[in-house]
């Protein structure tokens, strides 16, 4: 059996066979998802839930961890045309896990009816191919043992659909052929064996150029219109870009996503992404954005990028923007939404100059705590000072912080540590934000099943000398504050915890951080759960700290919150070390799901 694939010339044709990989050129590939872990623009569910799973982008891919006995899957709706040839493929390595237990690629997924198809292989050099339908695994393939495998790279599964057949390709050596079966539904995704973490470095879908009427939906962007609250495009100002998008091919353009491309100083507050538009139907879309007063540009652009979908004119849409320019006066109604952004909105004050100072915001406070000259039972450390104090000068100089206060060897007392305490509880308000960083020796009372911090001034093993993490979570739920985030580098500190968090997926808009400044929050980041940790590491900080100090230097967003911190220094930190950083909400002591934010000055 043969197909004659078009070339994109049209001048040429040649014979397409479909049981090699290769046959199926790049240019006869039409995308209708692509994925390649750059950013989160698909919205993967990134974050945490503590002894369940993990997920996270960390150079060029996604990393996917389960922590349960049971697997877990992430997938996203991909409309395919199965009247139409296709083709799946993900490229995936197994990072560590059972042996014996399957990850892979899952396709034609319906929720609803929990039915799908698998692609999986596993850590053993095996494979399988089959169906999950009516609670019961049909295997098209059954487990089968083959050198195709590489435990130690990337491995690709590739299901392609051509004519009447499924032709199943493992690192572009055709394993299986057989009847294409219906999809049941849209998602396409990945799934995680239990115990076990993966790493993604791309997920792709395409249409196959098999035929002469195989081409993407065109669309067409057009009225173009910005509109502020003043009639005038200024720095400080809110900006609404409003235009027109038009299917104007036979072809429904279910799979469009448009994608913004803004300069530096311009934040995205509000946008439309996932827009599926019928043949021959127009959609109104609006876009809102912020320009920074600190923009030193007298005009700019701002990108449209349309995947899924061709734009009928040009690979991109341009939108100029000229600072000072008069365009549309915004109607009465219009003001309103304006409003939400530029006066009611929790997050207002972080445009501005000076508006970590307004009470909506609040002020942001750290006490900053680190011990080396231990005596008696607990040996001295080398490097808690030098790490507690260098995040107190990151604090400092790189992001929005009024008051800082730090205790230091002799003074980290525990009568002083409590009375510090005792003063975060008078002079922390109700919309104030709070850091607390401790970088010392800790220990666990296995009788008690309770972990303590050790001040300077025990030189035993009681308890009676220690400060118990009960006592800390009293503390932290008695502080009057918005969001209080714990940041402790010490042993057995993921003894604090006791609940669990759910993060929101992250997106560099003004909607996220709203949203997740607009609940409170008490959180700890640890270096560790229930085990000892690391004193020595690198340049002469602890490997927690290191990695803490480097992601908040490394950062250049305006806002950081707590959850993409950890995100950042999980692998890191596990890969050097012996121990896993655990971040998690504090029991009883007023989460609400929250996120503490980091501002980053903006003229530091």
């Amino acid at each position: 059996m043969s197909f004659i694939a078009i070339s994109t010339s049209g001048k040429s044709q040649s014979i397409l066979t479909p049981e090699l990989y290769q046959s199926i050129a790049p240019e006869h590939k039409i995308p209708l998802f692509i994925d390649e872990f750059v950013d989160n623009k698909n919205n993967w569910l990134l974050g945490i839930k503590e002894n369940v799973w993990f997920q996270n982008l960390e150079n060029n891919s996604l990393f996917f961890q389960s922590y349960e006995d049971v697997p877990k899957e992430d997938f996203k709706e991909v409309y395919i045309d199965q009247s139409k040839d296709f083709e799946i493929e993900l490229k995936i390595r197994l990072d560590k896990g059972i042996p014996n237990k399957f990850n892979g690629l899952q396709w034609g997924k319906c929720v609803e009816s929990a039915k799908q198809f698998d692609f999986f292989f596993n850590g053993q050099g095996q494979y399988t191919i089959d169906k999950f339908e009516n609670g019961k695994f049909t295997d098209f393939v059954p487990i089968t043992s083959t050198q195709l495998i590489n435990n130690y790279t990337y491995n690709k599964l590739t299901v392609r659909k051509l004519g009447e057949n499924y032709y199943f390709f493992l690192n572009e050596q055709l394993v299986h052929k057989m009847p294409f079966e219906p999809l049941f539904g849209h998602g396409v995704g990945f799934q995680v064996a239990e115990r076990s973490s993966i790493q993604i470095e791309y997920l792709k879908v395409w249409q196959l150029k098999t035929g002469n009427d195989t081409r993407l939906p065109s669309i067409l962007i057009t009225n173009e219109q910005l509109t502020t609250p003043t009639g005038t495009v200024t720095p400080g100002a809110t900006v609404k870009l409003s235009f027109t998008v038009s299917n104007t091919s036979s072809d429904d353009a279910k799979n469009l996503k448009l994608l913004y491309t803004l300069p530096q100083n311009v934040l995205l507050l509000e946008s439309i992404s996932n827009l599926p538009i019928n043949a021959g139907e127009t959609r109104d879309v609006d876009m809102l954005f912020y320009i920074n007063r600190e923009i030193d540009t007298n005009d700019f652009e701002i990108v449209v990028h349309a995947e899924g979908a061709e734009l009928a004119e040009e690979s991109t849409k341009s939108f100029a923007v000229e600072i000072n320019k008069p365009v549309q006066l915004a109607q009465a109604n219009e003001a309103q939404e304006f409003t939400l952004y530029r006066s009611g909105d929790p997050l207002r004050g972080l445009m501005a100059e000076q508006a970590i100072q307004e009470v909506s915001v609040g002020r942001y406070f750290a006490l900053i705590i680190g011990i080396d000259k231990y005596s008696g039972t607990w040996t001295p450390l080398r490097n808690a000072v030098n790490d507690a104090r260098a995040v107190a000068q990151q604090l400092s100089n790189q992001y929005e912080f009024h008051t800082i206060k730090t205790l230091f060897n002799e003074q980290a007392t525990r009568s002083n540590i409590i009375k510090e305490f005792e003063w975060l509880m008078t002079n922390v308000r109700e919309n104030d934000n709070l850091l607390i960083f401790y970088s010392g020796h800790g220990e666990y009372n296995e009788a008690l099943q309770r972990g303590f911090w050790v001040p300077v001034d025990a030189n035993t093993s009681s308890i009676s000398q220690f400060i118990s993490n009960i006592d800390i979570q009293t503390f932290l739920g008695g502080i009057k504050s918005k969001h209080t985030f714990l940041i402790a580098d010490a042993c057995f500190s993921g003894d604090i915890f006791r609940g669990k968090t759910l993060t929101i997926p992250y997106e560099n808009s003004f909607k996220y951080y709203n949203k997740i400044y607009s609940k409170p929050s008490r959180t700890a980041l640890t270096s560790g759960g229930i085990e000892p940790v690391m004193d020595g590491g690198k340049e002469g900080h602890s490997v927690f700290t290191y990695y803490l100090l480097r992601s908040l230097t490394n950062n250049r967003n305006q806002f950081f919150d707590a959850s993409q911190l950890y995100n950042d220094l999980k692998i890191a930190v596990i890969n050097n070390s012996n121990q896993t950083p655990m971040y998690s909400p504090i029991i009883n002591t007023g989460d609400e799901g929250g996120q503490f934010i980091f501002i980053r000055k903006q003229n530091p």
